[in-house]
């Protein structure tokens, strides 16, 4: 009973405390805080909580608000799928699912680049503040695409090196032309280089010199 007397002393002595530091015995008539939290910081944490947790419903919205609108993009061209959205290293993925997935991609991912290219610009003109970048994918063509891509670029340069002439592929996209330089630029045997304008450029692959080499 000693210890347990002890111990409510100690509570008392410390709610002592917190009343001859706030007013009114501690609690505020309304809108005054009391003086011991507001010097821990404990109304700005509160506040700090209220304003990430608006932010993470603003980031929802946006979620939800771009997988019904590349929905209603998709159900126009007359294709049957849905829309499922996440957020991954800073980028927002949009995974469409459903039939006509060969329509959605078209020729070399130019149709899904078109959606893709057309849901960032859309997105940009409504969140202004934004950074983050959209990518659209189908049945993981993107990933079947890099490697498709780093197979094509590692055959065609060995071409190049056997024929001892230069091997042009394309036109690609920005993306695709920088999978295959990177692919080949420990290479020292070829240089990569675009050739064009426009959104699709040519790429090609050209085998080095022994000057170069060297």
């Amino acid at each position: 009973m000693e210890g347990k007397d002890k111990e409510l002393e100690k509570e008392e002595e410390r709610g002592e405390e917190f009343h001859e530091e706030g007013e009114s015995g501690g609690l505020s008539n309304g809108s005054q805080k009391p003086f011991r939290f507001e010097k821990e910081g404990y109304w700005e944490s509160i506040h700090e909580k209220e304003d990430e947790g608006e932010k993470g419903d603003e980031k929802e919205k946006e979620l939800m608000w771009l997988r019904t609108t590349l929905g209603e993009i998709i159900e126009l061209m007359g294709i049957r799928a849905h829309v499922e959205a996440q957020r991954r290293e800073d980028k927002i993925f949009l995974e469409i699912k459903g039939d006509g997935s060969g329509l959605i991609i078209g020729k070399h991912g130019q149709t899904l680049d078109a959606l893709q290219f057309i849901i960032n610009k859309i997105s940009a003109n409504r969140y202004k503040e934004s950074r983050e970048k959209i990518i659209l994918d189908t049945e993981n063509y993107r990933g079947r695409r890099v490697e498709a891509l780093k197979n094509m670029a590692l055959r065609l340069s060995e071409k190049a090196k056997k024929m001892r002439k230069a091997v042009t592929i394309g036109p690609l996209n920005s993306q695709d032309r920088r999978i295959i330089h990177i692919t080949l630029s420990e290479d020292e045997d070829v240089r990569t280089e675009g050739r064009g304008e426009g959104f699709y450029k040519k790429l090609v692959i050209t085998p080095k010199s022994r000057g170069e080499r060297d």
